[in-house]
């Protein structure tokens, strides 16, 4: 499978290296969070010499056995290293019972970088600064060819005309975009200036 790259969101996540918030990735389904944090724990593996990853994704069966608060504290203390930047990358995070629990006192103990994922439904649904006590910093992604037409529609402003393609919206639901003082509609099918 061919990935996009999605330098701004990665030149967003790198710069949070470090910053002592909880650092959390939301967006839609299939909006590339995942992948967006496996490429910053290969960034950070690859970049930073003196770190150690405690990587975690709840997709795979491998960490069914961490679907309870105390488990899941228990493995990332068991797999910090001394003496190592640690960071604490968890995907998913909404599918462990009680993670604000785990979440809060790994983030008060100050020896862990904390990434997490979480979908948009559950974590936008719930008030981020009541779910977790320590501060937060919420990045939130889009479809890439969203937010490639959200681009592309800033860069044009109003020379905007028309431009098909053979793919439906990502988000039909979509239907404006006000870009400045230039409204876009965004249909299926379209891409046009509105008059």
């Amino acid at each position: 499978m061919k990935l996009i790259n999605r330098a701004s969101y990665m030149d967003t996540l790198t710069s949070l290296i470090g910053v002592p918030d909880i650092k959390v990735i939301t967006g839609i389904r299939r909006s590339g969070k995942s992948k967006l944090l496996e490429a910053l724990r290969d960034y950070v593996e690859a970049n930073l010499p003196n770190s150690n990853v405690i990587h975690i994704n709840y997709n795979l069966d491998e960490f069914e056995n961490l679907l309870e608060y105390h488990a899941l504290l228990a493995y990332v203390k068991d797999h910090r290293v001394p003496g190592k930047q640690n960071f604490l990358l968890i995907d998913e995070v909404q599918m462990c019972d009680g993670f604000e629990r785990a979440i809060n006192s790994l983030h008060a103990s100050e020896r862990y970088d904390i990434f997490i994922t979480g979908s948009s439904a559950f974590l936008l649904s719930s008030d981020l600064s009541t779910l977790f006590t320590g501060r937060t910093f919420e990045i939130e992604v889009f479809y890439s060819r969203l937010r490639s037409i959200v681009s592309m529609a800033t860069r044009a402003r109003s020379t905007v005309t028309s431009m098909s393609t053979r793919e439906p919206a990502v988000c039909p639901a979509l239907t404006l975009i006000h870009c400045k003082s230039t409204a876009i509609n965004i249909s299926p099918m379209s891409l046009r200036r509105s008059s």
